[in-house]
């Protein structure tokens, strides 16, 4: 029984340590999937993403803010003909999210392969995408 009662204190005491920790942990492929995806859909731009790698992050530290910059490489499909206008784009909107720089046009089918970054400030309730969500 005492070695029973060991086992469960050191497991509680594992417990507590993890969940301490899972405020501070830096915004990983799933989330950066779902931002970019909650993105994406808030933009008009109707396509699936099929997947999506996080290959960089980094720590941002200003006066006010805590932040952190994820790089990510994602694969998109376009489930129907969709016409990207990014040549004018004046601001950080579709095209910046799609990794284009210039007008380009997806045929039905047709998949992206792109690279882009997402931010994230630091608040209380956790890290907050650029969706306005906090993860």
């Amino acid at each position: 029984m005492h070695m029973r009662g060991l086992l469960l204190a050191v497991a509680a005491a594992a417990t507590i340590a993890l969940g301490a920790c899972s405020g501070g942990r830096q915004p990983n492929d799933a989330i950066g999937a779902k931002v970019l995806r909650n993105l994406l859909s808030s933009q008009g731009v109707g396509a699936k993403l099929i997947s999506f790698k996080k290959v960089d992050g980094r720590d941002v530290k200003t006066p006010s803010a805590e932040a952190y910059e994820l790089w990510y490489e994602a694969e998109l499909q376009f489930p129907e003909d969709y016409d990207a206008r990014c040549a004018d784009e004046k601001q950080r909107g579709r095209c910046a999210y799609l990794g284009l720089l210039q007008d380009q046009s997806f045929k039905k089918g047709e998949v992206l392969r792109s690279e882009g970054t997402l931010h994230f400030v630091r608040s209380d309730k956790g890290w907050v995408g650029e969706d306005q969500n906090a993860y």
